[in-house]
């Protein structure tokens, strides 16, 4: 069985892409939608395979349920024969790579396969791929303790060595530096927190799944 889990934090952020998004996987046959990935870790068996648009949920299912396959959505779209991509006519957009995404090349690939499918130019940053420091300001901030009550190996290894606690001003001005090297209209997040953080530095910045589920 697949299960596609559709994050909660997007979901949030974006209603009707996510609903757009749940409503094309449902009608799929070998398709599950459950809702938050914490409870829905209880549904996996062995030989799943789990499709996630989050970094966390991500995280989660990989430590919690190891049994089963995860893998990036944008990773499963492009195996899709059914998938309608829109038509973006050539437009460049700046795509920014997320910090916990830096040892994931094939869900970073993807990422810019998808923009390519959907007539995108995606124009890259200095610090992209494995050298990306981005997300947004979820490193500035503690790790929530739900998250770590669930994955404590690796959201205990992010506390120890990927944070740098700093005051909510000091944030703000990070996302303004980092945005201002952006060199086109609109940028391209993958990523819940990556997208905040643009858009709290003033980037005119887009989720990939708005872009990708403009046709249904």
């Amino acid at each position: 069985m697949i299960y596609y889990l559709q994050s909660c934090n997007f979901t949030a952020a974006s209603p009707g892409a996510s609903k757009k998004i749940r409503g094309y996987m449902e009608k799929k046959a070998d398709v599950k939608v459950p809702g938050c990935c914490r409870p829905s870790q209880k549904l996996f068996q062995e030989g799943d395979t789990v499709l996630t648009i989050c970094l966390t949920c991500s995280a989660i299912t990989r430590e919690v349920s190891p049994q089963v396959t995860e893998m990036s959505f944008w990773e499963y779209a492009l195996g899709d024969p059914d998938f309608p991509w829109p038509d973006y006519h050539g437009e460049k957009m700046t795509i920014q790579d997320c910090w916990r995404a830096r040892e994931k090349d094939s869900l970073m690939r993807a990422v810019r396969e998808c923009m390519k499918r959907m007539n995108i130019e995606p124009v890259e940053l200095g610090e992209n791929f494995g050298n990306t420091r981005f997300d947004g300001v979820w490193r500035f901030n503690p790790v929530q303790k739900r998250n770590k009550d669930m994955a404590p190996v690796y959201f205990g290894e992010v506390e120890n060595h990927g944070l740098e606690l700093i005051p909510q001003e000091q944030q703000v001005r990070r996302m303004k530096e980092w945005v201002s090297q952006y060199q086109t209209e609109r940028a391209v997040a993958y990523c819940n927190a990556c997208l905040r953080g643009m858009q709290m530095g003033g980037a005119d910045g887009i989720h990939l799944m708005e872009l990708m589920t403009a046709n249904l």
